[in-house]
């Protein structure tokens, strides 16, 4: 039986790293952090603020951020929560009228 060899993930260079969604870069050391890590895996920083249309809301389970039609949580089916209120309400835009 001929032996099956696995392709791996795509070998890039360093500068060519393909972030996916929700992976963000540390404002203080510029380490790529996956999109689940809350504080720098480097420096521990604090990940930064996501800005949030109106209506959309994190699931307080797993962290993960819904669109406001969604009445469950994408990603772990958790029910979305009353009032979506989220640490981040301070940096939505209102409207000055």
């Amino acid at each position: 039986m001929p032996k099956v060899q696995n392709r791996g993930p795509k070998v890039v260079g360093v500068n060519e790293v393909q972030m996916k969604p929700g992976d963000w870069n540390c404002p203080e050391c510029g380490f790529m952090n996956f999109a689940n890590n809350k504080l720098c895996l480097r420096c521990r920083e604090q990940r930064p603020k996501r800005q949030l249309i109106p209506g959309d809301w994190e699931c307080p389970s797993c962290d993960f951020l819904n669109y406001s039609r969604n009445t469950s949580c994408r990603k772990c089916n958790h029910e979305r929560p009353e009032k979506a209120t989220t640490e981040y309400e301070e940096q939505r835009w209102r409207s000055p009228y």
